[in-house]
């Protein structure tokens, strides 16, 4: 596993909060280490998920589109997206998921950064969390991390760990699961682009451990003193 060392320190100021982009395969603990920085800490969260389902609600350009380029059978009969049909059309045909992240990416883009300017003019914190579950694989297409993060937070899991949360938490059959983690990035490309490794294969004091340990050489002195007691 990579070395988990803190990153280097970055200028902190009121108006230039660090940013880090949080990732991890499915199931790794992505949620589970927001809401702890969040209760800890206050650093807010933009997850992409939650981006994602909004950009493609009842009467967004977004699903407006998905509909052109896969059909109204995607629908529900209120009108709503329909995500298993079309997560059981992506996971089944490489061609068709590559066209549903080609509409879906800028928007998603653009939502993130709106968000991020929304959140550094109102009492900016020191640092912002941004989720994003597929970073690895958008640096691989791009060849390059998205210009408003500062770091990279990795969270490492083993693939049994993935399977047993993510076939929990979505209702979904190991099998299922497995088909997923196959197609996203390998644990060593997603570690290759880690400034820093939250290692989730302990417990929740393990955890709480490490991200005291990468947190506090971010945050300005009295408030770390402060949130750290």
């Amino acid at each position: 596993m990579a070395q988990n060392n803190p990153p280097p320190p970055l200028s902190i100021s009121p108006a230039s909060p660090i940013v880090i982009g949080l990732t991890g395969g499915i199931g790794s603990g992505k949620s589970t280490v927001s809401q702890r920085l969040l209760d800890r800490y206050q650093i807010p969260t933009i997850d992409t998920d939650v981006i994602a389902r909004s950009v493609v609600m009842p009467n967004t350009a977004g699903l407006n589109a998905v509909v052109q380029a896969f059909g109204n059978s995607i629908l529900n009969t209120d009108g709503t997206l329909n995500r298993k049909k079309l997560r059981d059309i992506i996971f089944n045909n490489a061609q068709d998921k590559k066209q549903l992240e080609a509409i879906l990416h800028p928007l998603i883009q653009n939502k993130v950064k709106e968000e991020l300017a929304q959140i550094k003019q109102k009492n900016p914190p020191p640092l912002i969390l941004v989720a994003i579950p597929l970073l690895t694989e958008s640096i691989q297409k791009t060849g390059q991390k998205p210009h408003y993060l500062d770091y990279i937070w990795v969270i490492d899991a083993t693939n049994e760990q993935q399977i047993k949360h993510a076939s929990q938490r979505d209702h979904a059959t190991p099998q299922q699961i497995q088909k997923i983690i196959d197609q996203q990035a390998s644990r060593a490309e997603r570690l290759a682009i880690a400034d820093a490794v939250i290692d989730n294969t302990g417990n929740l004091d393990d955890l709480q451990q490490q991200l005291n340990a990468l947190i506090a050489p971010l945050l300005p002195t009295a408030h770390s003193a402060k949130i750290l007691k």
